[in-house]
């Protein structure tokens, strides 16, 4: 008889294991109170950033954070009425930016990315994507020749890592990227990097295929576990008791509090971020990143989608002056007052203070796997994210070292 899986969370993560776990033959049900894809999957960047191998709590990233929080323009932003809250997270980002632990948390999320890309292109044969996904690779543009110096070391560091990075010049930059108001000074280009066109649409994809095939999707909310013996015999919804072999909790910020009934302390936060469609954007070709600006054009089949800014301590409503600052950016780099925003949104990323997953059995029953807190990097590690949870859930051999992403090391319940 086939093993039966819960999946709590139909996020790009959630659905990603699901997909992978069934064609390993399990009996998989997915457990969410949303659609698929309505979260933060919804409103990424769309970008596979193979390159985000620095986890930025780093001393590098905390000397800019004075500076920024002067600047509304700025791509952090801390409110005030919600420090209190924030503290204890920040306190452990602070913690979390010490070099040894930058540099093993850099090995870990490098092992993590330098298989993704390779992840994604099977799924996307797999379940049928190819046509929601561009190859072109992606950019990094300084406005300044003292930002793209200052970058030298960064760049060796993601070298070292196995990131291919070209530089390029301002030519060819700005043949690249046509239309700029404020010639580029120069940047980088990842030839391995590829973005979507549709993130939502790459969810929607995956739970049509995997309830094509077999799979279960039920619109509940996961409120507990039945534990016996060191494992979960069973979930528990406000509807129903459900017996199951193993359990996969991939519910982004919703996962702390079934991730403390399973043993782990779990300082998980959320980075609020927001996003601008543009109706009359400029035309790109391939996903732009401006690095002084701290935020990312990406052409999408609905437009040019600027996304980025961190914003901690948020309250309930949103701050759409985080939006608008997206906006008056791009206006800015092309001198074009005409451009228009077609649609707005926001979400809040989940994130660990030292921006590693979480990913591994939870200390209190092993066949529970925690698979949640990819910060901005859900995207491009849901396709090796699913591969690992496959082993991890089916107890194979595990390809990469998950030591730095290990599920007590905020300590246990």
């Amino acid at each position: 008889m086939k093993q039966k899986i819960a999946i709590v969370g139909a996020g790009i993560i959630g659905m990603s294991a699901a997909r992978v776990l069934q064609r390993a033959g399990a009996d998989v049900i997915v457990y969410d109170p949303e659609e698929p894809g309505a979260i933060c999957s919804f409103g990424n960047a769309g970008n596979i950033a193979i390159d985000h191998v620095r986890p930025l709590s780093r001393l590098d990233v905390l000397a800019t954070v004075p500076r920024m929080l002067m600047d509304p323009l700025a791509p952090l932003c801390l409110k005030p009425a919600g420090l209190p809250a924030a503290w204890p997270w920040l306190w452990r980002a602070a913690v979390a930016s010490r070099p040894s632990q930058v540099q093993r948390g850099t090995a870990g999320l490098a092992a993590l990315l330098g298989a993704a890309r390779a992840a994604w292109d099977d799924e996307i044969k797999l379940s049928g994507l190819e046509d929601l996904f561009r190859t072109e690779g992606a950019l990094v543009v300084y406005e300044q020749p003292a930002s793209l110096t200052a970058t030298a070391a960064d760049a060796q560091i993601l070298r070292d890592h196995g990131v291919r990075v070209d530089m390029l010049s301002a030519d060819r930059i700005n043949q690249l990227v046509p239309g700029l108001a404020r010639p580029a000074a120069g940047g980088r280009f990842y030839p391995d990097a590829a973005h979507t066109i549709d993130p939502r649409g790459i969810v929607t994809r995956l739970a049509e295929r995997f309830v094509a095939e077999g799979g279960t999707i039920r619109r509940e909310r996961v409120t507990g576990f039945l534990q016996a013996d060191g494992r979960v015999a069973g979930i528990q919804t406000p509807v129903r008791a459900e017996t199951v072999g193993a359990v996969v909790l991939a519910s982004g910020l919703a996962s702390r509090p079934l991730a403390e009934q399973l043993g782990a302390r779990t300082p998980i936060g959320g980075e609020r971020g927001y996003h601008v469609v543009l109706q009359n954007g400029p035309a790109l070709d391939l996903s732009v990143t401006f690095a002084e600006r701290g935020f990312i054009a990406t052409p999408m089949r609905m437009g040019v989608r600027l996304a980025g800014t961190v914003e901690l301590g948020a309250g309930t409503d949103p701050d759409w002056r985080r939006a608008e600052a997206l906006l008056h950016h791009m206006r800015t780099l092309y001198g074009r007052d005409d451009l228009a925003e077609a649609s707005r949104w926001t979400g809040d990323r989940p994130t660990l203070p030292d921006y590693l997953p979480m990913l591994g059995a939870s200390p209190k029953a092993r066949n529970a796997i925690f698979a949640f807190g990819h910060q901005h990097i859900g995207l491009t590690l849901a396709a090796v994210t699913g591969r690992l949870v496959r082993d991890l859930v089916l107890e194979r051999p595990v390809a990469l070292d998950l030591s730095a992403c290990r599920t007590d090391r905020f300590g246990r319940l």
